[in-house]
């Protein structure tokens, strides 16, 4: 039987104004206990064996839940008379727990697939798994660094130093091996899972991965976060997102559409956002549509530029998207080139590739890592390259006027709009979808 540990122990202080002084798990939303959302989520993916861990005024939770038959669950209450911080609780709960159990906040809404989240932690055979997702405000949020095999190398906590940094959110949503706590040996006496134990477990060589999401998850634990995920449900918003249904996507280019089009960028002091662009991205976010970039970087076959200094440039655009309240929810390059003579050229790139644009095989893969509709979905650029590549893909296009602004006469081709900026464009493509 799979298994859950809920951590809905919270007093939920900022919420008073709304709670009634209810425990933060019970707080309502849309008539509904927060806890019974999450309860309700992991038995529609037969997760049914559930730890309730609780502590303020546990009494109105256990009289409401009962044993959790009615929910199609078993429920354990596990009380906890003197606080002992989350990673505190997680170890003290141990003997109770299965080899493998997921780890969720009773003050955090999510609608995601579970399902897909076991199993990517079976399948990596690490010792954790964090849910990691790109948000609206990464400022303040812990973020993780992970290699291309997606095992975690840092964690870096808030607030954050000057370095440019992906927006790859701590979602607070994890799975364990039970055997990989044990032994843990804390400083603090209210230790906390993500300040804490992820260090420790780092330090140790345990493996942690990442699991990336575009799914919805939001901590509520304020009035103005609670009436927004509230709004976010009643808008669709929060539907369109979960991994089963397929989604529009607004595929944006990057140089000369996003930043400064600078000819073959190949260093992050060059990298500048247009003006509007953070704006323009924001309203993709409100909408539950997904913002994607796929973009030619010839530079790195051209041995302009290496892959790990295309990754700060890369980061460094989603710091400023970040301090302006947008995020990309996914981001794919072509790095081929097939013409020859460039000094530091590598040749294991020097070939006919079919991701390069007006080729569509990263709008492919995009289709098949996001669930997304191509026939429903949009391209928008500042070159003839793209605008041929949303005709070959089957999709809409607009044309900005930045950057090379179409004057590029790479081929013959006619976008179906054409806009003055990034910005008048995302308001074109929301008017057309209604």
């Amino acid at each position: 039987m799979k298994q859950a540990v809920i951590l809905a122990g919270g007093e939920g202080t900022r919420l008073k104004e709304v709670s009634n002084s209810l425990p933060k798990p019970m707080v309502p939303v849309l008539g509904k206990p927060l806890l019974q959302h999450l309860i309700e989520q992991c038995v529609e993916y037969d997760i049914t064996d559930i730890k309730l861990l609780i502590s303020y005024k546990k009494e109105i939770i256990k009289d409401y839940f009962g044993d959790g038959v009615q929910y199609g669950a078993t429920i354990q209450y596990i009380a906890e008379d003197t606080p002992r911080g989350t990673a505190g609780a997680l170890i003290d709960v141990l003997p109770e727990l299965n080899e493998q159990f997921l780890v969720a906040y009773g003050d955090t809404f999510f609608d995601i697939d579970l399902g897909s989240f076991w199993k990517f932690h079976q399948d990596q055979r690490g010792d954790a798994s964090i849910f990691l997702h790109p948000n609206d405000h990464p400022h303040d949020s812990d973020l993780v660094e992970v290699s291309s095999d997606l095992q975690v190398q840092k964690i870096h906590p808030y607030p954050h130093d000057s370095q440019w940094r992906q927006n790859l959110v701590n979602a607070a949503i994890y799975m364990f091996n039970k055997n990989a706590l044990q032994g843990i040996d804390f400083v603090s006496d209210r230790p906390d899972i993500a300040k804490d134990l992820f260090p420790l477990m780092l330090e140790s060589k345990k493996k942690l991965y990442g699991y990336i999401s575009t799914e919805y998850i939001k901590d509520m634990g304020t009035p103005e976060r609670l009436s927004k995920v509230e709004r976010d449900i009643n808008s669709g918003k929060v539907k369109s997102l979960k991994k089963k249904t397929s989604k529009i996507a607004i595929f944006l280019d990057r140089d000369g559409t996003i930043n400064q089009e600078v000819n073959h960028l190949s260093s992050q002091e060059k990298f500048e956002l247009i003006d509007g662009v953070g704006e323009a991205i924001c309203q993709i976010n409100i909408a539950g549509i997904l913002a994607v970039v796929v973009t030619n970087q010839p530079v790195i076959a051209r041995g302009e530029l290496k892959e790990s200094e295309l990754k700060v440039i890369h980061n460094k655009m989603d710091t400023l998207l970040g301090r302006q309240g947008a995020y990309l929810d996914r981001l794919y390059y072509c790095p081929h080139h097939t013409d020859n003579g460039f000094e530091g050229e590598i040749e294991t790139l020097k070939f006919d590739c079919d991701c390069r644009k007006p080729k569509i095989g990263l709008f492919i893969q995009a289709k098949r890592d996001l669930n997304i509709e191509l026939e429903k979905s949009w391209v928008i650029g500042d070159s003839t390259r793209d605008i041929l590549a949303a005709q070959n893909a089957g999709m809409k296009s607009i044309l900005v006027l930045t950057g090379y602004a179409g004057k590029d006469s790479s081929y013959e081709i006619t976008p179906d709009f054409v806009a003055k900026d990034l910005n008048e464009a995302v308001k074109l493509v929301l008017k057309e979808i209604g």
